[in-house]
């Protein structure tokens, strides 16, 4: 059939028009449901990503995961009010796609290979608390309901750490994993950039929620973290995994610290430091002067964007504060000067009186000190600008003693020392330059996950704690295999040859 033809002698091409008419359907739809289209938009590239990256190489519950790591990456809090209604309850939608995944690798034989790590010091203590807060439950379930569930998930949502051990079991499957999370650096910092609209994207994001509705768009709570961790990544590990430009990788880099300066989230101005000071204590010369250069790079770029919005008369607007020289400087002044009531922001009293609030309730009997007081209850008395309770303390170690006393607490700060022993352990080995990169930009995930978890309630919900602890599994995975077992192994970024570190 042909693809032109003829009206009042003017010859017309078929496929131009079908062009124009979907291009003009789609513009109907955005300008009637923006939300709902861009989602689609979104998930439609995710897609696009997922088979360009996978090309018949990944298994159906590594895809499952991939997309649900995206969402809880970009989305954030958003996604974890995602949630399908079954039986009459609302389930998280990330939740039951990451528990499908598990259900998959269970009844796929797959997790036979795991049991070594039974017997490693930060799966054993990860069981011991799984198996503590199940105890709780027991009780607390019938007197809570969801609410204990939800409580509980710091812990629970443990049980995803075998899919990341599982993921660096082969190691074709690493760079799969690298290049999608390249997709979802440069998707969140894309994503970032929109928080001075933010209030816009929340009036038109559909919304969600098991307890109460939650805008699914426009919720930037963990997008600092994916900001910085993937300026480490272009830095240590672009080069390694895709085959762009230099200019590209560091020009990347640039944005993403730069976009920190919207964000404004103090915790990973400190990460900046503990990233340069854990470089130099682990005599890492050639990866602190890149950062270091990077970093005054970014510098200098956010000064001139600054002063350019200035001269313009433009005012962009930060979570903090409007993004200005005399803001920047007075609010990074602010993480070496917590104590000082002069530099003090609302937010650290506020948790002064949290921390305060929590040691009092924990210590108000030997049971709870011992035990913990479990899960259904807020820890805290305190309504945010919505009037909703929050629940816990801005501080996950903190969330641990209240939920499961001084038993639970001694039991995470010795999974915490397991894992940052055996990152050392790995680092401080002779392996190939790329794997050595690879485990030194894990051990920063690890570093900067911590330090946002002493002043936010990071692991309290889906979209921390999920990612944290699928990553840890596969860095214990990657240091298993990878590092003890390179000798007999080749390099899990292969591709490229590695040069001599």
């Amino acid at each position: 059939m042909p693809s032109q033809a003829s009206v009042l002698g003017i010859r017309v091409d078929a496929k131009a028009i079908v062009g124009v008419a979907v291009f003009a359907a789609v513009g109907v739809l955005l300008a009637t449901y923006p939300a709902e289209v861009l989602g689609a938009a979104a998930a439609l590239l995710s897609l696009t990503g997922i088979l360009r990256v996978a090309r018949g190489r990944l298994e159906f519950w590594q895809i499952l995961v991939l997309v649900t790591l995206a969402a809880y990456g970009i989305l954030n809090y958003g996604f974890d009010n995602l949630a399908v209604g079954l039986g009459g309850i609302q389930i998280p939608v990330g939740e039951l796609l990451m528990l499908l995944a598990l259900g998959m690798v269970i009844l796929g034989g797959r997790s036979r290979s795991l049991s070594q790590f039974l017997r490693d010091p930060p799966v054993l203590c990860l069981l011991l608390l799984l198996l503590l807060a199940l105890i709780h439950l027991a009780v607390d379930l019938p007197r809570h309901g969801l609410y204990a569930l939800r409580d509980s998930s710091i812990f629970c949502e443990a049980v995803f750490l075998p899919l990341g051990l599982l993921w660096a079991n082969r190691k074709r499957d690493t760079p799969l994993l690298l290049k999608w999370l390249l997709f979802v650096f440069f998707t969140n910092l894309i994503y970032s950039f929109t928080f001075p609209w933010a209030e816009q994207l929340q009036s038109w994001s559909p919304g969600f929620g098991v307890f109460h509705p939650v805008p699914l768009f426009g919720n930037y709570q963990h997008n600092a973290l994916y900001l910085l961790w993937g300026a480490l990544f272009c830095i240590l590990l672009g080069h390694h995994v895709v085959r762009w430009p230099r200019w590209a990788l560091l020009a990347l880099a640039v944005a993403q610290l730069c976009g920190l300066a919207i964000l404004q989230v103090r915790s990973m101005y400190a990460g900046i430091a503990a990233v340069l000071l854990l470089l130099l204590f682990l005599w890492e010369a050639r990866e602190m002067a890149q950062f270091a250069s990077i970093l005054a790079l970014s510098l200098g770029t956010l000064c001139v964007l600054v002063l350019l919005v200035s001269l313009l008369g433009l005012r962009l607007r930060g979570r903090s504060g409007p993004v200005d020289f005399s803001f920047l400087e007075k609010h990074a002044r602010t993480v070496l000067s917590l104590n000082d009531a002069r530099t003090r922001m609302a937010q650290d009293t506020d948790r002064a009186s949290w921390y305060e609030q929590v040691w009092r309730r924990t210590r108000s009997s030997k049971v709870t000190l011992i035990v913990g007081e479990g899960f259904g209850e807020p820890l805290i008395d305190f309504k945010n600008e919505e009037g909703i309770p929050v629940r816990q303390p801005h501080n996950s170690s903190l969330s641990v003693l209240a939920r499961l006393g001084l038993v639970g607490l001694l039991v995470w700060l010795v999974f915490l020392v397991s894992v940052t022993r055996r990152f050392v352990h790995a680092i401080r080995r002779r392996v190939e330059a790329d794997v050595h990169r690879l485990v030194l930009w894990l051990f920063f995930f690890f570093v900067l996950a911590m330090i946002q978890t002493s002043v936010q309630p990071a692991l309290e919900f889906s979209h921390g704690a999920i990612p944290f602890y699928f990553l840890v599994g596969f860095a214990l995975g990657v240091m298993r295999w990878q590092v003890d077992g390179s000798a007999t192994g080749s390099s899990p970024l292969s591709r490229v040859p590695a040069s001599s570190r």
